[in-house]
């Protein structure tokens, strides 16, 4: 059974808290870009905005409009920051290694990471990134497990931030 084409960013899995994914409030950019559920954030000159390059902050766990960091009532923004905290996404359409089992461990990047629609982050896992490179923002620790789910193009994985903001420091080397 083919895997669905569905982009909707990153959705936490699970959580080092009892289980249960941990929300922080981090101060908004006065001129963030567009972000939806599930995006990529770091903390950038000025506030939280979309991740670009380098450590993460965490994943956005709401939508905020363009430059909506200016005002009291919307200068914060909740973001799933734990740094122990587990997410799944999509793989784009490419054909690399995250497409298979030999994966696991091994780190990803991020595509499309300021892409959204309808209030919601469409971001990918690069597919054709997976590699032991130490300085990629994310570990792949396995397949999601759900019955529409399996190894092959547009798999959802498991994965964890492996350069936190919050942690410091680069990454590990994947295996």
């Amino acid at each position: 059974m083919a895997n669905t084409d569905a982009p909707n960013g990153f959705r936490p899995y699970r959580g080092s808290a009892n289980g249960n994914p941990k929300i922080g409030y981090h101060v908004l950019n006065t001129t963030n870009s567009a972000l939806g559920v599930g995006t990529v954030v770091a903390i950038v000159a000025g506030g939280t905005d979309v991740w670009a390059s380098g450590a993460l902050l965490g994943i956005a766990a709401e939508a905020k409009a363009a430059n909506a960091g200016g005002t009291a009532s919307t200068k914060m923004l909740a973001v799933w920051d734990d740094p122990e905290q587990e997410f799944t996404a999509q793989t784009d359409n490419g054909t690399g290694t995250s497409t298979a089992e030999a994966a696991v461990g091994l780190n990803i990047d991020i595509l499309n990471p300021s892409s959204v629609t309808s209030g919601r982050s469409t971001s990918e896992l690069d597919e054709t990134s997976a590699t032991t490179t130490a300085t990629l923002p994310l570990k792949i620790l396995g397949l999601e497990s759900r019955p529409d789910n399996a190894f092959g193009e547009f798999n959802r994985l498991v994965v964890k931030i492996n350069n936190h903001q919050l942690k410091g420091g680069t990454g590990t080397a994947g295996v």
